[in-house]
């Protein structure tokens, strides 16, 4: 019997200096996806406040051009859109969302550009004279 507890001893003994000995493993699978996602959403996060920028700068600047361009001949409008460079990147999933984010800048930009020429475009009322009596 003795001889089984030291012999159950030293292998335990061995198990555990073995399994220390092994030091960190491979790093699991989920915090390898979870610095993945902060990167992208790191890069998300710049690229969404850039293309606020620009959209905002474009608000200003550009949707008058749009505009009078708009009154002139509508197909010019799309003038405007059709220069954009189209954004391409490794990462399907930041590509996606950035591919969004600057749809929706240009959709607003075109709202913005039919309101403003709607407005330019109603008549304002004339002013009735008065008859003399």
């Amino acid at each position: 019997m003795l001889k089984r507890t030291i012999k159950f001893i030293v292998y335990c003994v061995f198990i555990l200096f073995w399994g220390c000995a092994a030091g960190p493993g491979e790093p699991a699978a989920l915090e390898i996806q979870h610095a993945r996602d902060s990167v992208s959403e790191a890069r998300i996060d710049s690229a969404y406040a850039a293309i606020r920028t620009a959209c905002d700068t474009m608000m200003v600047y550009q949707v008058p051009e749009m505009v009078d361009s708009f009154i002139k001949d509508p197909a010019l409008a799309c003038t405007f859109f059709d220069t954009t460079k189209v954004y391409s990147d490794a990462d399907k999933k930041v590509e996606k969302v950035i591919r969004q984010l600057q749809a929706d800048c240009d959709s607003n930009l075109l709202k913005e550009t039919y309101r403003r020429a709607q407005l330019r475009q109603r008549s304002k009322p004339a002013q009735r004279r008065k008859l003399k009596a």
